[in-house]
């Protein structure tokens, strides 16, 4: 049964209308495969709201939503309104679910013509297993006196990433080159931490200890506190008293391990990063801890003959998004652009979006930095590649493990990765089943409270 305010709306309008059953709680993709249509025929509602109130955008399924052609249209700044905040204003609704006749609950609305191009409209009912189709005619009708306009971009222009309009003083001109000279500058940078500098001539020592690692990592009272932590928390499973950092190492962790999240943590935390967002602090390292894990076990999973360097591919999980905290850091005012973007279209990959309003990656700009600071040539092709099906690097083999790990990932709703598809040929060149891989998302969900647990100490 739909949403009874719906419901009577639609009765009190004389709406003709089909109801059509679907999966329940389907995402935008799901529910067009199901009903084999464009996903441009479904709507979606993007709330937001301003100092002056609230309005609902009402776009296509795959667009992405354009805060610059709202801005021109509206003459209005608007944010993303939260989840739990417009749930509240979906009465009868389930979360999330929102049916794209808002006004029907009393939000003003704006309506992108693009819907228009369709000869039928589809829209959520509310109840997450049920969707109504319209006429255009009939929807269009519906709209009343809603604004309409172009407010999205639609994924052939995305997919070309065609810029902005240039009257955006704060995306116009940062196109790669800047982007690269920027980094470059190492003025607007900060220096690799003392610390990671001596974490990494260790790395190339091949008589360095458990000791000589402890020496190195008590220096930072910090760091070392979170690797005591790391070595304590339920997910090792240890039983006993860990005295030491030495005995973490040694007993728990491993020489590997430490080392490679001892340097991921402090090039980490050597950047100045907002906590919030969906690429902020929290959820960079959400992601890259569960990527790490996951990225090793899928490693293990490997036949030892081309088997990689285990602790080389946890580092990679770890780092591979670390464009992201640059941007932050370096780029204030453009990160915070991004993340409005990705906030408002769940569905675009994040990379899509940055070429869309930035015309670079964050694994362009994250690959400088490592770069820059001559990080292992392994950690640098994770990073610059970890979205791409990519196999002609001499070290691919990395950023193809992360790209699986992250595949595996979105499924359960982490990470910045497009889609939940693994792709047959890459996990062919890593040789692993993907009944395997699925397995091991399995375990990782299991140990998800644990681990998001551990990640978010590193947000402090």
């Amino acid at each position: 049964m739909m949403s009874a305010r719906l419901k009577q709306w639609l009765k009190d309008a004389s709406a003709e209308f089909a109801s059509i059953a679907c999966p329940e709680h389907s995402d935008p993709a799901s529910i067009a495969s199901h009903l084999n249509i464009p996903p441009s025929a479904l709507a979606r509602v993007v709330p937001l709201r301003d100092n002056n109130g609230r309005i609902a955008a009402i776009i296509p399924a795959d667009h992405m939503l354009d805060f610059n052609a709202i801005k021109q249209h509206c003459l209005r700044d608007l944010d993303v309104m939260s989840a739990s905040d417009a749930d509240k204003y979906f009465s009868g609704c389930v979360p999330s679910c929102r049916p794209a006749f808002a006004m029907a609950y009393g939000w003003p609305c704006i309506a992108d013509v693009q819907l228009l191009d369709n000869d039928d409209i589809y829209i959520e009912a509310g109840n997450g297993r049920e969707i109504l189709r319209f006429s255009k005619a009939e929807f269009g009708r519906l709209l009343g006196d809603a604004l309409q306009s172009t407010i999205s971009v639609s994924p052939q222009t995305l997919t070309g990433v065609a810029t902005p309009s240039q009257d955006n003083e704060v995306i116009s001109h940062f196109l790669p080159m800047r982007f690269k000279n920027r980094v470059q500058e190492t003025f607007d940078l900060p220096p690799m931490p003392e610390i990671a500098q001596e974490i990494m001539m260790l790395r190339a020592d091949p008589n360095a200890s458990a000791r000589d690692l402890a020496t190195v990592v008590s220096k930072d009272p910090s760091l070392a506190a979170q690797i005591m932590s790391w070595a304590n928390s339920p997910y090792y499973g240890y039983a006993g008293r860990i005295p030491s950092l030495e005995m973490a190492i040694m007993r728990v962790l491993g020489f590997e391990m430490v080392l490679n999240l001892s340097l991921g943590i402090a090039v980490g935390r050597s950047l100045n990063v907002p906590r919030e967002g969906p690429l902020g602090l929290k959820a960079f390292w959400t992601q890259a801890v569960l990527c790490a894990v996951l990225a090793e076990r899928l490693c293990q999973r490997m036949p030892s003959k081309i088997r990689p360097q285990r602790g080389m591919v946890y580092l990679s999980g770890l780092l591979h998004n670390f464009g992201h905290l640059l941007l932050g850091h370096v780029f204030p005012p453009q990160f915070y652009l991004v993340n409005r973007y990705v906030e408002a279209n769940p569905s675009i990959a994040v990379d899509v979006i940055e070429k869309y309003v930035l015309g670079v990656s964050h694994e362009e700009i994250g690959a400088w930095l490592m770069q820059a600071w001559q990080m292992p040539e392994e950690l640098v092709t994770a990073v610059r590649w970890h979205h791409q099906e990519e196999f002609t690097s001499p070290f691919a083999i990395y950023s193809n493990i992360v790209l699986i790990a992250n595949r595996l990932l979105k499924r359960i709703g982490v990470g910045d990765e497009g889609n939940g598809a693994l792709p047959a040929a890459v996990l062919a060149s890593l040789k692993i089943e993907a009944a395997d891989a699925e397995a091991e998302l399995q375990m990782l969900q299991e140990n998800q409270h644990d681990l998001t647990m551990i990640s978010q100490k590193l947000v402090a």
